[in-house]
């Protein structure tokens, strides 16, 4: 079902685009809308070249202090995408990147993105008892365990949690 809704997309956005470059070409001139096409994708280059950049700073700053880097991954990620479609001629895609461009909105979309994507990916959980030792969920057929740790993105560094706001003792 995805691939064939992507497969429309490619189909159906080009010529969209095509139809609607037409149509303004009609009313404001051919001179003028190539200039907004070549506009835009001088822009989407700027967005791109200045943002790859920005994003591996915020990462690395991010690792520095001790947390994943995912919040500042996944705005660069998607303002890579605005950029990558400011590129691409034409005033729809134009039209999605300035969406992407707005950092809420940029923002509301990658949380969107990411638990779509969690809801869709099978995730192998370990956890340990002290009676009965590592459990596995769901069991696994290969016998491949990935580790790894959790951190809650809405959770800020150092702030306590559970036991109503007690820092565990030692």
């Amino acid at each position: 079902m995805l691939r064939l809704t992507v497969g429309l997309v490619f189909l159906v956005v080009p010529m969209l685009e095509l139809l609607l470059l037409i149509k303004i070409g009609q009313g404001i001139g051919a001179l003028p809308t190539v200039a907004l096409v070549i506009g835009t994708a001088l822009t989407g280059a700027y967005i791109i070249s200045r943002q790859s950049l920005a994003v591996v700073s915020r990462a690395l700053e991010a690792l520095s202090q001790g947390r994943t880097p995912v919040e500042p991954v996944l705005d660069g990620l998607f303002l890579m995408v605005a950029g990558a479609l400011l590129l691409t001629p034409g005033l729809i895609t134009d039209a999605l990147a300035l969406v992407l461009l707005v950092p809420p909105l940029r923002r509301l979309i990658a949380r969107t993105a990411m638990r779509w994507a969690l809801r869709r990916t099978r995730v192998h959980v370990e956890t340990f008892t002290a009676e009965a030792g590592p459990r596995h969920w769901p069991p696994s057929d290969d016998g491949s365990v990935i580790e790894g740790e959790v951190q809650r993105i809405d959770e800020r560094p150092g702030e306590p949690r559970g036991n109503g706001g007690r820092r565990p003792s030692a």
